[in-house]
């Protein structure tokens, strides 16, 4: 940050907040707590654009954007950080998003990490912040982040979107807050308390296989990005603890209550880290003198072979008998050979890609 810019920060950026600092709950206390903030947000699709744009305009100071992919074309309808010319020359994500939140506000700082965030990197990738938020899009990653959030008392944003509806609800975990920029007394439930194990490869819809609604990831980021402030400057007792479970285009708002904390959750219950500590998640290797990666699924089939087929149909030339389904995508000109234990091929050599290309079109 040079000497202009320190100045238009502690100034409170020139008057680029004077609208936020308005707000009894924000304010001039609140406004400089945003300031020096470091948020964690991993994946940045349409989740991670929408959360991201809103955080750096609200002058949170350091974003740490992870996200492994590069921009495509069927991106740009949702997700808002990016551009045709990022798309035209496939630019990492994480580092076209850091271009263009550093033309939305230069008074903040945007780390952009061009990595698969894993087991192995999830805990040095997360020193020093003081939330994390997901911009995910699969059950794997996001059981990693609830792992990392209970295990060193982060809060957590979980949020998902697929078709026209999403889900958002915030993570204060059990025995976390003390002595760091964010506090708590009355933890929620984790992850695992609420869907104690992943659904099984390939029993839900992808964005790429059903769809999704531009506007229901304005909303879902939106609430989102609430969260995100109202943690950061301190305003917990009046959270909002609830799961909304949001579809625009149905017209529906739900909130569900979760409780409390399941002693028998094997996460924050009895302190079981099985996705940061290795032991599980789906693992990926690439198979010697082949352009092809093997994916192993963090939670094996079986899987319906013949609903995968009806959804993966109007991408690709499908066949498929009771235990095995092999496509030819058109969008990404690749072979993806599904076993019925949910075991793929992905005919690429690169893993983190055929991770990415796996969550796509398989999913969970």
């Amino acid at each position: 940050m040079n000497p202009d810019q320190a100045r238009r920060k502690k100034a409170g950026g020139s008057g680029r907040y004077d609208r936020q600092v308005l707000l009894p709950d924000i304010g001039s206390d609140g406004q400089r707590k945003l300031a020096d903030a470091t948020v964690l947000i991993v994946g940045c699709g349409a989740l991670g654009c929408g959360v991201a744009d809103q955080l750096a305009r609200a002058g949170v100071g350091t974003l740490r954007i992870v996200d492994r992919d590069v921009v495509e074309i069927s991106n740009l309808q949702r997700q808002t950080l990016y551009s045709q010319a990022d798309a035209d020359r496939a630019a990492p994500k994480a580092m076209a998003a850091a271009a263009r939140l550093g033309e939305i506000n230069p008074d903040i700082r945007v780390e952009p990490v061009t990595d698969d965030f894993r087991a192995s990197n999830a805990e040095s990738l997360a020193a020093g912040v003081d939330l994390l938020v997901d911009g995910l899009d699969n059950f794997d990653t996001r059981y990693l982040l609830n792992d990392l959030a209970v295990k060193h008392g982060l809060p957590y944003v979980y949020a998902g979107a697929v078709g026209t509806g999403g889900l958002v609800m915030p993570i204060l975990p059990k025995g976390g807050g003390q002595g760091q920029a964010v506090s708590w007394d009355a933890p929620t439930p984790c992850l695992r308390c609420i869907f104690p194990e992943p659904p099984p490869a390939g029993a839900s819809p992808t964005c790429d296989t059903a769809g999704v609604l531009g506007p229901t990831i304005a909303i879902v980021t939106g609430h989102q990005a609430a969260a995100a402030l109202s943690l950061l400057v301190g305003r917990v007792a009046d959270l909002d603890r609830s799961m909304h479970s949001i579809d625009p285009w149905a017209g529906e708002d739900r909130r569900m209550r979760p409780g409390t904390p399941r002693q028998a959750c094997p996460c924050c219950g009895q302190r079981r880290f099985e996705w940061l500590d290795g032991e599980r998640g789906g693992a990926a290797e690439s198979l010697c003198g082949r352009d092809t990666t093997q994916i192993l699924p963090a939670a094996p089939g079986p899987v319906d072979l013949d609903a995968l087929a009806a959804r993966l149909n109007p991408h690709g030339e499908v066949r498929h008998d009771q235990h095995v389904l092999q496509v030819d995508l058109t969008e990404d000109r690749v072979r993806v050979t599904v076993f019925a234990d949910g075991r793929a091929l992905i005919g690429v050599g690169d893993p983190a890609r055929a991770r990415t290309l796996y969550d796509r079109w398989v999913g969970a």
